[in-house]
């Protein structure tokens, strides 16, 4: 009995041939993406009804393949471009496929950590050289991730050779593709209907305000924005949309520059931030060096930072604006009034820091009036590299560069007053530190298996030995803080010195769910420590709410400056005066967070795409939404208001 012999791949196939099996290799990368996506879905709620979890099966497949388009337009433009050399543009489509299924999965790590997808702040990390303190990844990483490529492209180009063979076998019996493996029918028929229905669904919940829906929604990257409920809104129950970071304009601070009396005061001022330092992480344990220091301190235990990363927040304490104005002086370099202010006084204002003030852009923003050797921030050996890699060993850098300062200031007879500002960065991920007492802890921290832990007992073991590693952390930096303090001390600076000692953001280690910071605005990434100890500071415990949007504006007011004066160079209050009672505004990269009773609303920065959200301390979504916007409305229009006051429209 005669055998079939197989197809030989030696001459080109024809351009049908190759086209159909490019398609249909472009619909499995479709396929095999949903699959890997469905990850996103952990989030999901149980208890979703059986027509929202309709809604998100379809979802998943729809937003997978209008991401899908990305590579199905390079795996086109790649067959047309080599024509001929044809196992070339096999082994290129083959690698897009595995390019695009390996982001696809990258995507669900970030998500599984932080709660959102790729976006501006993800692609800022990426590309800033100088991010690699920020997020580490071991070498262990990036050899898997090159194996993976490897392997998945060598796969993806076996399974392309064997759709060619198995078009050939069909244009040899006459045949061509499948109808149902047909382009035309494959997005007439599924493909566009699909992406149709989760589009209207989405917006006739938008409409009848499905809050379920549309919180599950959130879940899967390119969501649909068809915001019909902001056209049918018969009743007037919906808010007018609240443009928070208008595009065309331009930063406009301060409308009036603060004036100190020449015969105030001049203390020097010392500010000192952890990074990375929640409130429950200052305590006789585990700061005692901090916690010696603060006895005679003001401690303000109600205190929130104004942002849940260190950009926000710096900014936040430095100008006395909303975070969302740190777009705005990206593109007009503008240096804090408080900084501005201090340089006219004659102040010697320093930088010191164990993480690179490149990143975030600190040296274009906080420092752009100072000159760099104002600003300490590298610590290089004799063959000009870096010392160490290690954030909590460039802790103890830091506080050989204080000390070095301090003596050559005493040296040359420097009586000038200073404001200096210490930044720590040993509490930051990757948590780096030298052991300590608090174990099980990790030895380096592995972002794909953190985000891998999806069940509740291993998410909890896992937290566990991470905070235990994150208080090691504390510890070294209590260590390095201790010298800062005792080389304040032995200059004998403490006693005409305005100390105040903070956190940056906090950190969170699965309690709501998430990890690290940047994801939401509740009390693990937001509560920081915080107290002020120095001449004219009253010492005891501060229960009012209060900001690191206050600082800037208190600590000019030290100096002599008019109260009256603060909101032309201000949002913040008084951290002597605290308000009774506060709605405090926190920055994220794409949202901001207003702490109110309603709960912690959600507001998309920018044009008003994303509707309005609101959660408790625990990051739970509360229902109600629009009846909550309602009675908060006079909060979210005067924030409105407090994200343009010091915007004006650009200069023709």
């Amino acid at each position: 009995m005669a055998q079939t012999q197989e197809p030989r791949l030696q001459a080109p196939p024809s351009r049908e041939v190759r086209g159909q099996a490019s398609f249909q290799l472009w619909l499995i990368n479709v396929l095999l993406g949903a699959v890997v996506g469905s990850a996103w879905l952990v989030r999901v709620p149980a208890d979703l009804s059986t027509w929202t979890r309709l809604y998100v099966g379809v979802a998943l497949l729809s937003s997978v393949a209008v991401l899908g388009l990305v590579p199905g337009l390079l795996f086109l433009l790649i067959r047309r471009r080599f024509p001929r050399r044809w196992r070339l543009a096999g082994l290129l489509q083959a690698f897009v496929g595995t390019l695009f299924l390996s982001l696809l999965y990258t995507d669900t790590i970030v998500h599984a950590l932080l709660g959102y997808h790729f976006n501006g702040a993800i692609l800022n990390v990426a590309l800033n050289p100088d991010s690699g303190e920020a997020v580490n990844l071991s070498w262990r990483v990036w050899v898997a991730v090159l194996v993976a490529l490897t392997l998945g492209t060598a796969l993806e180009y076996g399974l392309w050779r064997a759709l060619l063979r198995w078009m050939l076998v069909r244009q040899d019996r006459g045949q061509g593709a499948p109808l149902l493996l047909q382009p035309r029918v494959v997005c007439l028929a599924f493909l566009l209907p699909a992406v149709g229905i989760e589009k209207s669904v989405y917006a006739a919940a938008d409409a009848s305000g499905d809050t379920e829906l549309l919180t599950a929604s959130k879940r899967l990257p390119l969501y649909p924005r068809l915001r019909l409920g902001r056209l049918l809104d018969p009743e007037g129950t919906r808010l007018p949309d609240l443009d928070l970071l208008p595009e065309a304009a331009e930063l406009d601070y301060p409308h009036a520059a603060p004036v100190l009396p020449e015969d105030g005061p001049r203390p020097n001022l010392f500010l000192l931030v952890f990074d990375s330092w929640r409130r429950d992480a200052f305590n006789a344990e585990l700061t005692p060096n901090l916690y010696a220091f603060a006895e005679g301190a003001r401690l303000f235990t109600n205190h929130i930072s104004s942002g849940n990363d260190t950009r926000f927040a710096l900014f936040s304490m430095f100008y006395g604006l909303h975070g969302s104005y740190w777009f705005k002086a990206l593109g007009r370099p503008r240096s804090p009034a408080l900084i501005d202010t201090l340089l006219e006084a004659d102040y010697d204002v320093r930088v010191f820091s164990s993480a690179s003030m490149n990143f975030p852009r600190f040296r274009e923003t906080l420092w752009c009036a100072l000159p760099s050797r104002n600003i300490v921030d590298s610590f290089l050996d004799a063959n000009g590299e870096p010392r160490s890699e290690l954030s909590w060993e460039k802790d103890g850098f830091v506080a050989d560069a204080v000390e070095e300062w301090l003596s050559g200031r005493e040296q040359r007879g420097d009586t000038r007053p200073f404001f200096c500002f210490v930044l720590l960065d040993g509490p930051h991920q990757p948590y780096f530190n030298p052991g300590g007492p608090y174990q099980p802890s990790v030895e380096r921290l592995n972002y794909i298996e953190l985000g891998r832990a999806t069940q509740a007992d291993q998410a909890q073991a896992l937290g566990e030995r991470l905070h235990n590693t994150y208080k090691n952390c504390v510890l070294q930096a209590d260590r390095s803080a201790g010298r800062i303090l005792t080389s304040l001390a032995e200059h004998q600076e403490l006693d005409r010195t305005v100390v105040v000692v903070t956190g940056d953001h906090g950190e969170e280690f699965g309690e709501n769910g998430f990890w690290g910071h940047t994801s939401n605005f509740s009390p693990a990434q937001v509560e920081v420590p915080f107290y002020i100890e120095g001449p004219g500071i009253e010492p005891g415990v501060e229960t009012r709410p209060t900001s690191h949007l206050d600082l800037s504006g208190s600590l000019l007011e030290l100096l002599g400056a008019d109260p009256a004066q603060r909101r032309d160079y201000s949002l913040g209050e008084s951290l002597f005066a605290p308000l009774e009672k506060r709605d405090r505004v926190i920055a994220g990269y794409a949202h901001l967070g207003i702490w109110t009773d309603e709960g912690i609303f959600n507001l998309h920065l920018g044009p008003s795409s994303d509707p309005i959200e609101v959660f408790d301390r625990h990051w739970r979504p509360l229902e109600d939404v629009p009846g909550r916007s309602r009675r908060a409305e006079p909060v979210l229009l005067r924030t409105a208001a407090e994200c343009v006051r010091f915007l004006g429209m650009p200069r023709p």
